[in-house]
Parts: structure tokens; sequence; C-alpha cells
């Protein structure tokens, strides 16, 4: 994931006073500090973040487990932010690609793509030991310690009725990657807004020196 990206959507930012005057005031709302929060928290989870392509063998009790989760509130944490930055340079409060089933479109609880991120985060370290129902709302479900499995890195859901089986929920780090890339790469599009307010600010600052 190229850091270099966050890195220019902040030295645009940055570049003149276009986006603090726009965005530092808004109906009485200071969304200029979501600005910065939002950049932020985006920076540091970008800053060496590993996908774990390589990953293989893995032991009950391995510090790996703790690796993934830190993957996964990392993708969060980008996706979070991309999401804020959307609603405030955009002035919209709908969520950045909330209908998208494009990288998990075959996954077992028929969810979109951010319904089942969080299941994954649930599952895998944020709350595993209350877990809803994926299957059947009227219980509850509870996730074995990661373990590697036939499909990769894999947790047992555990049901709370008796009459239920326990399924395995498996994650694909390929697919992980995806997730974040195509919210990561949303910067690219809002570069261009805050390039035309730079724009904007330099022309007028021309003619002013004009006159």
């Amino acid at each position: 994931m190229d850091q270099l990206l966050i890195e220019k959507f902040r030295n645009r930012i940055n570049e003149t006073e276009y986006a603090w005057k726009t965005f530092s005031n808004v109906k009485g709302r200071n969304q200029w500090n979501c600005i910065c929060s939002a950049m932020d928290w985006i920076t540091v989870a970008v800053n060496g973040i590993d996908f774990m392509h390589g990953m293989s063998g893995i032991r009950h009790g391995s510090e790996k487990t703790f690796d993934v989760l830190t993957l996964i509130m990392r993708i969060a944490l980008i996706k979070e932010g991309i999401e804020q930055l959307h609603r405030v340079l955009y002035g919209t409060s709908e969520q950045y690609r909330k209908d998208d089933k494009i990288v998990w479109n075959g996954d077992p609880f028929g969810q979109t793509d951010n319904e089942y991120f969080e299941i994954l985060r649930a599952c895998f370290g944020a709350h595993p030991i209350n877990l809803k129902g994926f299957t059947n709302s009227n219980m509850r479900q509870f996730a074995s310690w990661p373990f590697m499995g036939t499909n990769g890195f894999s947790v047992f859901l555990y049901p709370s009725n008796s009459e239920e089986e326990n399924l395995i929920l498996s994650i694909s780090f390929e697919q992980l990657e995806k997730y974040a890339l195509l919210r990561y790469q949303h910067l690219t599009d809002m570069i261009q807004i805050i390039e035309q307010g730079n724009l904007c600010v330099r022309r007028m600052r021309e003619v002013e020196t004009s006159i």
C-alpha cells in the first residue's frame, strides 16, 4: 500500500488556506478537525501495513493471531478515515461504498462487503466471545482461537443453540488487501477536489496582486 498517497493528500490539503477556510466552519461545525484526525489515523494505519501473504503455520497461542487482529484494525481505521474524508469533501451523509458486494460477493452470510468485514473483525479478535448469530438471529456464537485450516487462517464458530452445527470462517489476506485498497485509493479522487480548490485560491491571489 503506497504511503505516498496519503502524504500527497496531506500536502495538497496544506498547500493553501482553501481547505482550512472552507471546512473550519460549515454551518457551525468544524469539519477541518475531522479532516486532520482522518489524515493522522490513515497515515498511522498505512505505515508499515503487512497483508501477511506469506503466513503459513500457526500454533495455538501464537502471537501471529494478534498480528492479524492488528492488520484488521489498521484496515478498519483506513476505512473509517476514508469515509469521514468522503463525507466532508463531498458534502454528503452517504457512507462511501456502503452497498458494495465486490470483494466477498460469495460470502456465506450474503452480506455487503462492509458488513462482512465487520464479521471478520469481530470473529478474529474484536469481540470473539460474544457474537450475534450470523445464520440465526435467535442465538449467539463464540469464536475459537484462530488456527491455520484447509482454507487458510480460520476460526470455528460455536453456536449457543445445541441443535446448530459449528461453522468455520476463514480469512483471505488477498481479499482484505483488495477491500482496503478500494477505499484507500479514493484519496486520488479527493486530491483532485482539493487541487481544484487550491487552484481557485491561487487565481484569486493573482487577481489581487495584479490590481
